[in-house]
């Protein structure tokens, strides 16, 4: 035999059961909403990183090559601020 009591009970439960089910989807949908932007983001910064990967590899030069080049950048950084110091700040020009 079920009383009045039991059954408001259990009408009462139905519908908290239903909220929390919303609720629940709710979070669900806005959690891979999240999850569709945050991998759009790793993809993008995936294919920006494999466009770097070609100037961080080896470029057949030697280590000696490269030291002598950078070398050669510093010289000409060098002339290039003692053109432009004018009024004679810069010691090494």
């Amino acid at each position: 035999r079920v009383s009045k009591a039991d059954i408001s009970g259990k009408e009462t439960k139905i519908a908290l059961d239903s909220e929390d089910l919303k609720t629940t989807e709710n979070k669900i949908e806005q959690g891979l909403g999240g999850l569709a932007s945050e991998q759009k983001l790793l993809d993008s910064a995936l294919i920006r990183l494999e466009d770097l990967k070609p100037t961080c590899i080896d470029t057949g030069m030697s280590y000696a090559d490269r030291v002598a080049k950078r070398e050669e950048e510093m010289a000409a950084l060098k002339r290039a601020l003692c053109i432009l110091d004018t009024e004679g700040v810069e010691a090494d020009c």
